[in-house]
């Protein structure tokens, strides 16, 4: 995500906060000092709203590893004011690991919330007045960090997809119907949801209606992509195989790109040597070439090399969600280390619009 500082990379996640995330400190400031409150109890708010985010980032780390476990990766873990996201390739389409994946999070915050419970009941710390919670001090800092905790679990589990409640109810319905179904059923309910969130927002917190914007949206943009991918189950790559191609090698120029790309409508390039791939070229690296160099430099100098290839009995489903979650536009076939064609998303989607439209004609 743009605009966000690179935290760390535990068991090799990206876990980064964004630019926005100092909204919520300087809401949380400017509300201590409304009240009237020292620099003490400030500080302490603040160290509160990072303890909190720390367990924010231990519940989305448990989705993904929970996720890893089926081998689904997770690009990176995003904070933001509403929370953490978390960047998975796609959640799992067999309900159970969905299921699975759903409840770690909420059942991670339930357990730091147990452990919380059972230190502070061997202090005796846990007899507290309703007074004693105005301020945040070191006396109740851990008591209100169990209780944030439990707030977290249940708050995650309302059944407003694509939180994670939504996620258990959609993954629950998906045992009995076809999951694009169960999406659409998860989609309405999240939506109804979002509607009360944001009334509530409205009176208490203007953060939840951030909250059920995003639930909203999600939702909508969940069941379209399932929607989308609904329609892919049961095509393999060689159904949406382009064979008409201009293939580069390494030592062309730019030139020669250029006017392979004013001659016709091709847009992406494979480069090739001796039929095995060694990178790919899209317009815009040869425009971002022309600026950086002269037309006669050779094609190899700008050439992405990090190349995703999917080999010919490749689900078109699987390699539409890869191609996705890696953010690339297109994607050789290969078959015993010859190239048989190409497959870009224009195409995919192209494939998308004429059978959705033949559904709906049944």
């Amino acid at each position: 995500m743009k605009y966000s500082l690179t935290l760390g990379r535990p068991f090799g996640i990206r876990i980064s906060v964004h630019w926005t995330f100092l909204l919520i400190i300087a809401w949380v400031v400017f509300i201590d000092l409304r009240q009237g409150l020292g620099l003490s109890p400030i500080l302490y708010s603040i160290l509160f709203v990072l303890s909190i985010f720390v367990c924010v980032v231990l519940h989305e780390l448990s989705h993904s590893l929970t996720a890893r476990r089926y081998g689904i990766p997770t690009r990176s873990i995003t904070l933001l004011p509403i929370g953490g996201v978390a960047d998975l390739e796609k959640m799992p389409e067999d309900p159970r690991q969905e299921l699975a994946v759903s409840v770690a999070g909420p059942l991670l915050n339930l357990g730091i919330a147990f452990i919380l419970w059972i230190l502070l009941s061997a202090a005796g710390k846990l007899n507290l007045n309703p007074e004693d919670f105005r301020v945040i001090d070191k006396s109740n800092f851990l008591v209100l960090l169990m209780f944030a905790n439990l707030m977290l679990a249940f708050f995650n589990l309302i059944p407003a997809f694509p939180m994670d409640g939504g996620r258990v109810f959609r993954s629950l319905l998906a045992m009995k119907l076809p999951r694009d179904k169960a999406t659409m059923v998860a989609m309405n309910i999240g939506k109804v949801f979002a509607f009360f969130i944001a009334i509530w927002g409205l009176y208490t917190n203007p953060f939840l209606i951030f909250i059920a914007i995003f639930i909203y949206i999600g939702a909508q943009r969940e069941y379209e992509m399932v929607k989308f991918t609904s329609v892919l189950s049961g095509y393999t790559v060689e159904r949406v195989l382009m064979h008409e191609y201009t293939p580069l090698h390494p030592k062309d120029t730019l030139n020669r790109a250029v006017e392979i790309l004013l001659d016709g409508p091709e847009q992406r390039f494979i480069v090739t040597d001796e039929d095995r791939v060694v990178g790919v070229l899209a317009r815009n690296d040869i425009i971002q070439g022309l600026m950086r160099y002269d037309e006669n430099t050779e094609v190899e100098k700008i050439m992405n090399t990090d190349v995703t290839v999917f080999p010919p009995n490749t689900s078109l489903e699987e390699a539409y969600e890869k191609m996705r979650y890696q953010q690339i536009t297109m994607a050789p076939i290969v078959d015993n280390e010859k190239v048989k064609g190409l497959i870009d998303m224009d195409n995919i989607n192209e494939f998308i619009m004429v059978r959705s439209a033949l559904r709906r004609n049944g």
